[in-house]
C-alpha cells in the first residue's frame, strides 16, 4: 500500500529513489498534470494517500508591485506542462479527498509580498486555494528553498534540510494559514526510514 507520493518535476535536479510505501510520480515541461492526477488516482484506490510532497521550482525573485527583485514569491509553481498558477489551481479537484496532506518544497510557495495581496504573486491564496481544491492540508514556506543532492544515487538524492523562512500550514475548509515548526511528515523522514 502506498502511503506517501513524490511528484517530481525533472527541472529541479536531483532524484527520488524508491523507498517502502512511496510512489513516485515523475513529470516536466512536456506531461500535462492531468497524467499526474490519473497516476495518483491509481496510487489512491486502495485508501487516501498520507502525504503528497511536490518536489518542483517556485516561481520566485520579485515583487511585481514593488517592481523589485528579491527574496520573495508566490507567483506559482513549474510543474508540469502547464505550472500551478492562479489561473489553474481549480484543476487540482482532480483529486479532492485523494490526499490527506501537500508538502510543497518549491522556492517562495507561501509568500504574499505585501502590496502583492490579490495579485498573480499571492503565494498565500494560491497555497489555500489548492488546499480547497484538493481538500487537503497544504504545507508550503514564504522564502527561497535551497537543497542539496547526494551525487552517489542515480541522479542525486533530495537533501531539503531545514525549511527556510516561515513554514505555513493551510487548511482545506479556507481559514487563514497558521504559522507551524514542520510538516507532518517530511521528505528527510521518508529518504530516512524514519517516517512511519
Amino acid at each position: 500500500m502506498t502511503t506517501y507520493l513524490a511528484l517530481h518535476d525533472r527541472r529541479l535536479e536531483g532524484g527520488v529513489p524508491n523507498r517502502p510505501r512511496l510512489g513516485i510520480i515523475n513529470t516536466n515541461e512536456t506531461v500535462g498534470l492531468h497524467s499526474a492526477f490519473m497516476q495518483i488516482h491509481g496510487f489512491a484506490r486502495w485508501g487516501k494517500i498520507h502525504t503528497l510532497f511536490i518536489l518542483c521550482h517556485g516561481y520566485a525573485g520579485e515583487n511585481t508591485r514593488a517592481q523589485v527583485c528579491m527574496d520573495a514569491g508566490g507567483m506559482g509553481l513549474e510543474l508540469g506542462k502547464e505550472d500551478v498558477l492562479h489561473t489553474n489551481v481549480s484543476q487540482w479537484t482532480t483529486i479532492k479527498n485523494k490526499v490527506e496532506n501537500i508538502v510543497v518544497y518549491a522556492c517562495g510557495a507561501g509568500d504574499t509580498q505585501r502590496g502583492n495581496e490579490g495579485t498573480e504573486a499571492d503565494g498565500k491564496y494560491l497555497m489555500g486555494a489548492l488546499a480547497i481544491h484538493t481538500n487537503a492540508t497544504v504545507y508550503a514556506a514564504d522564502k527561497i528553498q535551497w537543497y542539496n543532492t547526494y551525487r552517489g544515487l542515480k541522479d542525486g538524492r533530495f537533501d531539503f534540510g531545514d525549511w527556510e523562512g516561515q513554514l505555513w500550514a493551510f487548511p482545506s475548509n479556507g481559514s487563514s494559514p497558521v504559522p507551524v515548526q514542520g510538516a507532518p511528515v517530511e521528505f528527510s523522514d521518508i529518504m530516512s526510514g524514519v517516517a512511519a
